[in-house]
């Protein structure tokens, strides 16, 4: 198989789009956010090592589902805890093979504090930092199918959002740096990413969304054994969604387009998730 599709489904599931209006902390103490999403990319098409856009070289093909739940819980009314916890089905067939893992994915989790409040609440400015838990099936053996890179990372992110009250519609820019620790038993240490999504969203009526969403991250070089290589990941993806309001939560639904991008399957992905808050402390 590829080098490319095997482990690019995991960075894939890691650069999905987070929550609506992320910077907007959750503004109460034991307030609850809750959202799944089911991702699903079925492809034989890939970024190559230069970029092009290909078949996979084997003639093989992915099947790649997950199912990534998000909890954000307030801890005071300007500071939020923020946990992902991912599923993942991965499938390649090739004319030669079948790979298949099943199982819990990286542990990933941030704490973001809403530092200021511009144009009366209109215009939040939040400082978001966290790791990722080297939770997920990282082998050794380059012919298994992983669910993680098998190591630790650590990022920051700044965010800014802006509401256009009265009008129906937001917009919010994330800009993100991920430090990417080495694999020690695989003598791999994937690259600093650097991650960003711009988003802007309308509401038609108070029941329905609209969005859309330009995201993903530019790696560094790879560097195995101590050698710096020529092996980069990066993906370029424009996502386009909506959603509808039901029982107070919210249902949506979704395409991700990937644009550009290397080392990256390059097939479009269909996400549907739900969400919804509660109160603990209530």
């Amino acid at each position: 198989m590829s080098p490319n599709l095997r482990p690019a489904i995991v960075a894939l599931v890691v650069a999905l789009p987070a929550p609506l209006h992320a910077q907007w902390t959750q503004g109460e103490i034991g307030k609850v956010w809750v959202k799944s999403t089911f991702f699903w990319q079925k492809t034989d098409q890939e970024f190559g090592p230069s970029g092009d856009r290909r078949r996979e070289p084997t003639g093989g093909e992915s099947n790649s589902r997950a199912i990534y739940t998000e909890i954000i819980v307030g801890l005071l009314p300007t500071l939020d805890l923020w946990v992902q916890i991912p599923y993942l089905d991965l499938n390649f067939t090739s004319p030669s093979v079948t790979e298949t893992s099943q199982g819990l994915g990286d542990l990933r989790f941030w704490l973001r504090w809403q530092v200021l409040s511009l144009d009366n609440g209109r215009t939040p400015v939040s400082l978001r930092a966290g790791a990722k838990a080297p939770l997920g099936f990282a082998p050794i053996d380059a012919l298994l199918v992983p669910l993680g890179d098998g190591q630790w990372d650590i990022e920051l992110f700044g965010e800014i959002g802006h509401s256009f009250w009265p009008a129906p519609a937001y917009a919010e820019l994330w800009l993100g740096y991920r430090h990417r620790f080495e694999n020690t038993e695989t003598r791999k240490n994937p690259g600093e990413e650097f991650v960003f999504l711009a988003e802007s969203g309308v509401n038609p009526t108070p029941w329905s969304l609209l969005k859309v969403t330009l995201d993903g991250f530019v790696g560094g070089n790879w560097i195995v054994e101590g050698v710096t290589t020529a092996t980069v990941r990066r993906i370029l993806t424009l996502q386009l969604a909506g959603g509808v309001k039901i029982l107070g939560g919210w249902l949506e639904s979704g395409v991700r387009l990937p644009l550009k991008g290397q080392n990256f399957p390059a097939g479009p992905q269909l996400i549907i998730g739900a969400s919804g808050s509660f109160s603990v402390t209530r």
